[in-house]
């Protein structure tokens, strides 16, 4: 039995965050999650259940989940969490740790945030209820917001997004000129913003957009696809999704995995709105 399902987030948080989802599965026997593609964003995930683990050590309660290279949850018979999936870059708004710590780490709820985070989670334990505990999550956002946010950050929101949305019309030197930066002083603001290059972020920024399209729609035939999306040809798209999965496409685009993956369809207004 599988069950996943998505929460809008809150006006004040739908600027950072893409949406609350639940993920529940169980089996009698072992089971194989879908594996954890690279990605520009980062998740706090809090298990429900006993938390899950990566090459035999047991994941904290709730941590990150920042992947810039492909990684696989080891095999379970029961898994359920509530994730909060941030949009790309967003979490440096939330909580001191720099991206360059983030990326490819499960760092724990009370690393991350101390006392406050251990009372997160004693909140969480006793609230049965997953949208009472979406709102306990929302509430300490919010708070956290107010400790870490800073303004002068702010003008980067609009490069990622620049850069996230419009991948395909725009060019590093394009956006850091409409910025009034010059080359150098882009690619190191954003580096120290979130812990890669500009160009790092460009290519995962093309290989997720393919593999969620792909994915989402079914579609084995993937070379207009990644035409489409700025890949020169099918070698090169081979090449990087080798070098981000360490797999070729025909590897990786197999029935199981477009049936089973963490990708998801853009939440519209179909979803009930939360208060």
């Amino acid at each position: 039995m599988l069950k996943n399902k998505s929460y809008k987030p809150t006006p004040f948080l739908s600027k950072y965050v893409d949406r609350f989802y639940t993920f529940e599965k169980q089996s009698s026997a072992y089971f194989e999650l879908p594996a954890v593609l690279p990605g520009t964003g980062l998740e706090l995930l809090f298990h429900l259940d006993k938390p899950l683990s990566i090459n035999n050590d047991r994941l904290p309660r709730a941590h990150t989940v920042c992947p810039r290279k492909m990684f696989k949850f080891d095999k379970d018979k029961s898994v359920s969490f509530l994730s909060v999936r941030f949009k790309s870059g967003a979490f440096r708004h939330f909580c001191s740790v720099p991206f360059s710590e983030l990326n490819d780490t499960y760092y724990s709820v009370q690393n991350l945030w101390q006392e406050k985070g251990r009372e997160l989670l004693n909140k969480l334990d006793k609230n049965p209820n997953i949208e009472l505990k979406i709102k306990e999550v929302d509430l300490f956002l919010r708070s956290t917001f107010k400790e870490h946010h800073e303004e002068d950050n702010d003008k980067w929101d609009s490069i990622i997004e620049e850069l996230y949305y419009n991948f395909k019309s725009n060019t590093i030197q394009k956006i850091s000129k409409s910025s009034c930066l010059s080359l150098r002083q882009f690619e190191r603001g954003f580096k120290k913003q979130f812990g890669i290059t500009a160009k790092e972020f460009q290519k995962i920024t093309r290989f997720q957009e393919v593999i969620k399209s792909l994915l989402l729609n079914k579609n084995p035939d993937y070379l207009d696809t990644v035409l489409e999306n700025g890949y020169f040809d099918q070698s090169h798209f081979i090449r990087e999704f080798k070098s981000l999965t360490q797999q070729t496409p025909l590897e990786y685009l197999t029935s199981n995995n477009f049936t089973s993956h963490f990708y998801h369809k853009s939440i519209n207004a179909s979803y009930q709105q939360r208060t």
